[in-house]
């Protein structure tokens, strides 16, 4: 069969018939996809998290470190927002229908996107380096805030690359390929390995302020540049195969002018997550001392202990949400993922049918999202400890330094199945148009976050934070299935309580079976040998007695997690 190029059709999907709806008995065929993108997903995981495992020990919680990771922030947020969210959810419906009616359109659309969303970030990208560039030459900054604002302005070129990444990543979606968007993230991974390796080969014995190992995070931050640069390559090449660009842009004003004016909202609706992640890190770095600053914190004219007892705590801080996102990354991000474009063919089709599969897709994402959330959430928080210590206690990462990383991880890791469940729910509203609700939502849990990271951070320092995104994803999960209703009939019907119920109780059991593990052998304790066995004895056990109660319960989550061959 030959790959569908330039204005030709694409092959239909297994989630749809040959007229592009989405039938009653097809809606669990996404599933398909999301193993594909969750198997993709599940190696860029762990390449990442191998990344800052090397990232750590070479560098250590340090003011070094958490420079880095400050002057990362800002791309990498765009990253997240764009490749998971506002952008390809606005690009992928539109794109969709054009794909569906008018493939010559689709070329040119996508085409005319490519180009203005290039045009728009490098002005961004400029205007933020003017801005940084001023800011840096201002004096009353500690040196560690200076050397976090030099490598912010060294990694901002990072942004347009990889939005433009995740844009031609939604169109490859769209054309049935999963695999070279979920792939890209590894290049990153890979690239930032081998480059901290290399450019920390000779500072060893530097101490952790060193002047080497600032030479070596700023070859680090290049290489950053590099693997954005090895991503474009990459989606570019896997369009060319099925989808040729043009200079042509006729006939495309209508669909832009669409897609932007839900856009908008979408960016502020989808990107709570990254928002309340800039504002954990921003509020550790800013409400702890730091090397060539005041050493006590000036509030309303008072001088007062910081909260947070040091700026490596920005280090703990990203060490957690690496390992908190890695299920939702892996499962979580992956179903919503590939339900989305399910759900916007369903919602396209406005016939009785097609409002039932909307419905039963959604009822199955919730489920799966549920199933496998809630056992992460309570696992995460059983292993923490051995977890965080046999990650990233190498090297200058010590023994202290993961345990205020498992500290951290134990408020992250509460609401996994929360922060699953909310991308489904959000996809759920923009698959009907409706992006306005969720942006609302979005910012009332922002300001709501805001406010409990500022209050929770006095008496719980830096794993105040972690619980307020928590908190914060709970409540907006509750909030989305409330308003949900105008869409759908009944979002949550007697099908998805027994499958919750029946989650919640192998919850139960696997808690039950493990929590001894953890009063017998002590994981603050052992070798980190003795953790490393102690994990994955607790890992191994837990997993057998969801999957072999969800099997003998009749789970049915379990059968659509099977791979789904497609229609003929």
């Amino acid at each position: 069969m030959n790959s569908p190029t330039q204005d030709t059709p694409p092959t239909p999907t297994p989630s749809h018939d040959q007229d592009g709806a989405v039938s009653c008995s097809d809606a669990p065929r996404f599933v398909g996809h999301a193993l594909l993108v969750a198997t993709l997903t599940l190696a860029s995981r762990v390449t990442g998290l191998v990344r800052d495992a090397v990232l750590f020990a070479s560098f250590g919680r340090g003011p070094v470190a958490s420079a880095f990771l400050i002057g990362f922030m800002i791309p990498n947020l765009f990253r997240r927002l764009f490749g998971e969210g506002a952008l390809a959810s606005a690009f992928i419906p539109a794109y969709a229908d054009l794909t569906r009616n008018d493939p010559a359109i689709a070329r040119r659309f996508a085409s005319l996107c490519i180009a203005l969303l290039l045009i728009v970030t490098a002005g961004l990208t400029l205007l933020g380096e003017l801005g940084l560039w001023w800011l840096n030459a201002q004096g009353g900054f500690s040196d560690d805030t200076h050397l976090a604002i030099r490598l912010t302005m060294l990694m901002l070129p990072y942004m347009p690359m990889i939005c433009l990444v995740a844009l031609i990543g939604g169109a490859l979606q769209v054309r049935g390929r999963f695999g070279p968007p979920a792939a890209a993230p590894i290049l990153l991974n890979l690239t930032m390995i081998v480059a901290v390796l290399w450019a920390t080969r000779s500072s060893v014995s530097v101490g952790e302020d060193g002047q080497a190992l600032r030479n070596a995070i700023r070859l680090v931050s290049l290489s950053v540049l590099l693997a954005g640069l090895l991503q474009l390559v990459w989606q570019l090449v896997a369009l060319w195969r099925v989808q040729r660009l043009t200079l042509d842009f006729s006939r495309t004003a209508a669909p832009l002018k669409k897609m932007l004016w839900v856009m908008g909202p979408m960016v502020l609706g989808l990107a709570v997550f990254q928002i309340n992640a800039a504002m954990d890190t921003l509020i550790a770095w800013g409400f702890a001392p730091k090397a060539g600053g005041a050493q006590m914190l000036s509030l309303f004219g008072r001088q007062m202990a910081y909260p947070i007892d040091d700026a490596g705590q920005v280090v703990s801080l990203a060490g957690a949400q690496r390992l908190y996102q890695f299920p939702l990354g892996v499962f979580g991000i992956a179903i919503a993922t590939a339900i989305f474009p399910a759900l916007a063919h369903a919602a396209a089709d406005r016939s009785d049918r097609g409002k039932t599969s909307f419905q039963t897709i959604l009822h199955h994402g919730l489920r799966l999202s549920f199933f496998i959330g809630l056992p992460a959430s309570v696992g995460l928080i059983l292993v923490r400890v051995p977890l965080t210590r046999v990650i990233f206690e190498h090297g200058r990462f010590e023994l202290q330094d993961a345990l205020r990383v498992a500290t951290i991880l134990a408020g992250y890791a509460s609401a996994v199945w929360a922060y699953s469940m909310t991308h489904i729910l959000t996809r759920t509203f923009y698959a009907v148009g409706d992006a306005k609700t969720p942006l609302r939502v979005s910012m009332t849990m922002v300001v709501f976050n805001l406010a409990l990271n500022l209050t929770l951070i006095w008496p719980l320092g830096a794993a105040g934070l972690a619980w307020s995104t928590a908190i914060s994803a709970a409540c907006q999960v509750l909030i989305l299935l409330l308003l949900v209703r105008r869409h759908v009939g009944s979002p949550v019907d007697a099908s998805v309580i027994r499958g919750w119920a029946r989650t919640a109780m192998l919850t139960a059991v696997m808690t039950a079976a493990l929590a001894p593990m953890l009063l017998r052998y002590p994981a603050h304790e052992l070798s980190w040998t003795g953790c490393a066995l102690l994990l994955t004895v607790m890992v191994a056990a837990g997993a057998a007695v969801v999957l072999i109660g969800a099997w003998l319960s009749g789970a049915e989550e379990l059968r659509w997690l099977r791979p789904v061959k497609p229609s003929q």
